[in-house]
């Protein structure tokens, strides 16, 4: 009998062991089971932050049901019922600022994000989980380029088109643009978008608007010739000292034309067609003059033209209202010669369109001003330096 009871009494004692046992895994299970829940949550919560479609709460607003922005990552709390027990996620946001001493920029478009997700386990004891992040103010629309291949040029190609098509051109969804000149012009040039070559010239009514022209209008006209454009803009200062970078002087009347090269001799100038939106009067509150020239090339292969781009309508001798003109031109890749792309004082076989021709004019008195080279360690991103044209 006695040691029938001390038996019973072992195998209670283990009895008593194993059934701690099983509750403290079943414990631990539970507290597996919301800690992963908790995790879940808390990573779903920060996705979803990241998950912005638009910057301003306005974008977002006037868009679809859903849509998510930028400015609504702040700081906020919320509750989630999962894993047997309830969840309290808390959402701390602040901007980020550079701890660095001596270096305190505000670091505005980067949020640090801490979120808490807190719950009571089956003993009643708190618990939680805790995520840190930074949430950086990017526009969503720029990560649309990942996707696309590298282009072979180093230069950006707008709306798909070659560079040289005016950005106001309308794009007809054919392959081709069409452009008004200038707002008195009785024409609209049609472009291959791929080459930038005028192949097109079609009589328009004046005043006729880009926007407004269609594929239908222009189908009876867009084979009918070859030509290049040629355009830029004018600049004008009247400082003693002109800065190329910013003129700050009021538009003048002129007209664009191109003349003889005087390269290899003279060169006779090419047909052309020069239309502006130089004012009619030296009272205007104009800043710079556009101008586009449509030149027609030679019958060779390639075709091309050589010519002399100059203004008229100015003052170029004496007196007190006496200009000079500038251009901008120098050598941007740094080859060791001025190319037709560079703007140099005579074109010499130009076989395509050119833009960006710019010009400067300035007081007789003054000189051209050399500008500034390309250097980004001192916030200078354009080459401003600019090469007497007129008077020769």
């Amino acid at each position: 009998m006695i040691e029938a009871l001390v038996a019973l009494l072992i195998m209670a004692f283990g009895m008593v062991a194993l059934a701690g046992i099983q509750s403290t895994m079943r414990r631990g299970s539970d507290q597996a089971l919301q800690r992963g829940e908790a995790l879940r949550l808390a990573q779903g919560e920060m996705e979803t932050l990241r998950d912005y479609s638009v910057l301003s709460a306005e974008a977002a607003a006037s868009g679809p049901a859903g849509t998510r922005a930028y400015a609504g990552v702040v700081s906020a709390a919320a509750s989630a019922a999962g894993g047997n027990t309830d969840f309290s996620v808390t959402r701390t946001v602040t901007d980020w600022a550079d701890p660095v001493v001596g270096q305190e920029q505000d670091q505005s478009p980067l949020r640090e994000v801490r979120l808490r997700v807190q719950w009571q386990d089956r003993a009643g004891n708190d618990q939680f989980v805790m995520l840190d992040s930074f949430i950086a103010r990017a526009d969503p629309a720029l990560g649309a380029s990942l996707g696309l291949p590298a282009s072979t040029s180093a230069t950006r190609r707008p709306a798909e088109r070659d560079v040289s098509i005016p950005v106001l051109a309308k794009d007809l969804g054919n392959g081709k643009s069409v452009f008004v000149p200038a707002p008195t012009a009785t024409v609209a040039w049609v472009f291959n978008n791929m080459t930038g070559t005028i192949t097109g010239v079609c009589t328009v009514a004046m005043g006729t608007l880009n926007s407004s022209l269609t594929a239908a209008d222009v189908a009876g006209c867009s084979n009918n010739t070859v030509g290049y454009l040629l355009s830029g803009v004018v600049k004008f200062s009247s400082a003693a000292m002109p800065d190329p970078a910013q003129p700050g002087g009021t538009a003048w009347p002129l007209d664009v034309g191109i003349v003889n090269s005087r390269l290899n001799g003279a060169i006779s100038a090419p047909v052309h067609q020069c239309f502006d939106d130089a004012p009619t009067s030296a009272a205007n509150t104009m800043a710079f003059v556009s101008f586009n020239c449509f030149v027609e090339p030679n019958s060779a292969t390639p075709r091309i033209w050589s010519g002399r781009l100059e203004l008229s309508g100015l003052n170029l001798g004496g007196g007190a209202d006496a200009k000079k003109v500038c251009r901008y031109s120098a050598d941007y890749d740094g080859n060791g010669s001025i190319s037709n792309t560079e703007h140099p004082e005579n074109y010499n076989a130009v076989s395509g369109s050119l833009a960006r021709q710019n010009f400067l004019v300035i007081n007789a008195a003054a000189s051209c001003p050399a500008g500034a080279a390309i250097n980004p360690a001192n916030g200078v991103f354009v080459n401003n330096s600019t090469v007497q044209q007129q008077p020769r």
